[in-house]
């Protein structure tokens, strides 16, 4: 369909912020969609980007048309998704987002478990600071999300809750290794290796202050980056998790629980679109994924 074609090229610019990123992801000229968005910016008689030296900037105009665009596109997928469904194809596409404060492997496993069952349905997953996961149900950009303690967000729906479990990352040898549970008192002494920024960090500053501690990492980083200096087992990283898994980030690693007198246990929540109807390929995953928190929510 044409119109939905110009649609989704108007979205790709406003994601990459430039006609020839965009252009190269469409796998058209940059020539040629600049065409295509002066066609319908003459349509319109409304400019829908501002053109700068360095790219391109939505205007208020373009804001409305994009909302606008992105609601079709996706009323479209849902309904290609529901007639493939009633073909028995199973086809669809599912946008997940996580917030980056999680540990990946337990959504990986449900993505995994969904693709044997539906082998014609694709996934993208991606890491989202937790101050933008509103942003990007807002925008369309991911269907479903797991996010740690969302705000009351007017226009997101929270469709499950899961407790989480805050850890502390070590090497086996780490002379803190054999502790059932920690405590910021235990940790302070050692090196520790934080988050830069999000909601596992924030997590732990508050906490932290609460206790009236200041953390002062000697790495700011993922903790994947942290591997040699975790490997000299004297410093300590940290994990955010589903509360009856233990998966570590790092291979040879192992998780200590944070004391619950420190830090009060943070929910998971499994959030969508207020209103939003979703494709059959979505809705199936977010039904599992809504079993799956009800067992981890009965199993703590």
């Amino acid at each position: 369909m044409r119109h939905q074609t110009t649609l989704r090229f108007i979205d790709a610019i406003a994601r990459a912020g430039s006609i020839r990123r965009a252009a190269e992801k469409m796998a058209i000229t940059p020539s040629a969609l600049n065409r295509r968005l002066l066609a319908v910016e003459e349509e319109f008689d409304a400019q829908l980007f501002e053109r700068l030296a360095t790219g391109v900037r939505l205007s208020a105009a373009g804001e409305l048309f994009l909302a606008h665009a992105r609601r079709q596109l996706a009323d479209m997928d849902r309904v290609r998704s529901q007639i493939e469904d009633m073909k028995g194809a199973r086809r669809g596409h599912v946008a997940f987002g996580v917030d980056d404060g999680m540990v990946l492997s337990g959504f990986a496993e449900a993505i995994g478990t969904y693709c044997e069952k539906h082998p014609d349905v694709t996934f993208s997953v991606d890491r989202i600071r937790h101050d933008a996961v509103q942003q990007h149900i807002r925008d369309y950009r991911v269907d479903l999300a797991g996010v740690v303690q969302p705000e009351a967000y007017p226009n997101m729906t929270t469709l499950a809750v899961a407790p989480l479990t805050v850890s502390a990352v070590m090497h086996p040898d780490h002379w803190l290794s054999s502790s059932k549970a920690l405590t910021f008192n235990d940790i302070l002494p050692h090196p520790l290796v934080l988050p830069s920024a999000g909601s596992l960090r924030n997590l732990l500053d508050v906490a932290a202050r609460r206790q009236d501690f200041e953390l002062r990492p000697v790495l700011e980083c993922e903790l994947p980056l942290a591997s040699d200096m975790l490997n000299q087992a004297t410093a300590i990283g940290f994990t955010a998790n589903i509360a009856t898994r233990s998966d570590v980030p790092l291979e040879g690693m192992i998780s200590i629980p944070l004391s619950r007198r420190d830090l009060t246990p943070p929910n998971l929540h499994l959030v969508q679109l207020r209103g939003r109807a979703l494709s059959v390929a979505s809705g199936r995953f977010a039904d599992m994924l809504v079993q799956k928190f009800a067992q981890y929510s009965g199993e703590v």
